[in-house]
């Protein structure tokens, strides 16, 4: 059988072919908007921490709504993010926005899968990252883990994983009614249910078989345990490369997420299912939560309110709906106000296949 240049890291029982296709996945930081203005498609640009090189975009909203806290006998305003994206050192948002001047109204995390490169020199591989050229060591992003889990309500990143508090969750399970939630602030995936509760939803639920891999940002690559494997060194005398820990393996496979912002008196669930695109067999998604949708209740009340949820997400097959999932901890009068929306972003997605 014909075979590339193959590694397997450390710790794993795994070889993997990183002769094409491999990449680092770079941060370019974390936002916490305040808006200004009003309107229905409002454009708000802030500095990135560090420039786009032009790659391909990976935005990670870590909350996409904000609602006014209001009285029984009141309306509140929302804001709901729209669609991100970033051109060199901004990042450009779009937003539904009727509550302006809010601190952290929200909260985004921004990576970038940086183009492939010539290689004129060093280990072919092809339609990769040039392993030999890379400065900038806050660009960094390996594989510095993988499990199979289940959850319950609620699991935790292992405090092992060097910088949980930028790394991304790429996960795949199969469950169509109860949705995964990652909170970066705990470093936690929950689970969620009871979405007739007066909350709109309460941690809990079965999810099985949950592969889990996790790409580490700004952080150097080390030496094998073993002492034995591949290294590769930039100029500087920087590893760059290690057969201890895998590279990003990105074929291009991407989840094209469309906007949508509904009203409703009915019912708010909504699942509408995207699947994969591109060069992908078993798509993983990172994990994030693009959008709001409301919980059943209805409270009784001057306005009639239902209870806002962070949109999680429900995987069947190679196919992802975002899904409401942790309580926001307001409430919109749904006779007048969206109860439900999707961020319109294409997000990439890597192969189970390679990791596992």
């Amino acid at each position: 059988m014909a075979m590339g240049f193959t590694i397997t890291p450390d710790g794993w029982n795994k070889s993997i072919d990183v002769t094409a296709s491999s990449r680092i996945l770079s941060s370019l930081g974390r936002n916490q908007i305040q808006l200004s203005g009003t309107g229905d498609n409002v454009a708000t640009s802030v500095p990135l921490e560090r420039p786009s090189t032009g790659g391909t975009y990976l935005c990670i909203p870590n909350k996409a709504v904000y609602v006014q806290p209001a009285s029984a006998t009141g309306i509140p305003n929302v804001n709901i993010l729209r669609s991100a994206s970033v051109s060199g050192s901004t990042l450009t948002i779009r937003s539904y926005q009727y509550y302006p001047n809010v601190p952290n109204t929200f909260d985004i995390n921004s990576f970038e899968v940086p183009t492939a490169q010539p290689q004129t020199y060093g280990i072919a591989m092809y339609d990769s990252t040039d392993f030999c050229t890379i400065s900038d060591v806050s660009r960094f992003g390996y594989v510095t883990y993988r499990a199979v889990i289940d959850i319950n309500g609620a699991w935790t990143l292992p405090a092992s994983i060097p910088n949980r508090d930028s790394c991304v969750v790429f996960a795949r399970w199969e469950n169509g009614s109860t949705p995964l939630y990652y909170d970066r602030a705990t470093y936690q995936i929950r689970t969620y249910s009871a979405f007739g509760s007066t909350d709109g939803a309460a941690m809990g639920g079965l999810v099985s078989g949950i592969a889990i891999v996790v790409v580490s940002t700004g952080v150097t690559p080390p030496v094998p345990s073993s002492g034995y494997g591949t290294l590769i060194r930039n100029a500087q005398g920087v590893i760059t490369f290690s057969s201890a820990w895998p590279p990003v393996i990105w074929r291009g496979g991407m989840f094209n997420f469309p906007f949508y912002l509904d009203n409703s008196t009915g019912s708010p669930a909504k699942v509408q299912w995207n699947a994969a695109a591109g060069n992908v067999a078993l798509p993983m998604v990172p994990l994030g939560s693009y959008g709001f949708m409301c919980g059943d209740y209805a409270s009784v009340e001057t306005y009639k309110k239902r209870p806002v949820c962070y949109s999680g997400l429900l995987m069947s097959g190679n196919s992802v709906s975002t899904y409401r999932a942790m309580p926001a901890g307001s409430r919109v009068a749904y006779e007048y106000s969206p109860v439900r929306a999707q961020m319109g972003v294409s997000v990439p997605c890597i192969d189970m296949a390679d990791y596992f």
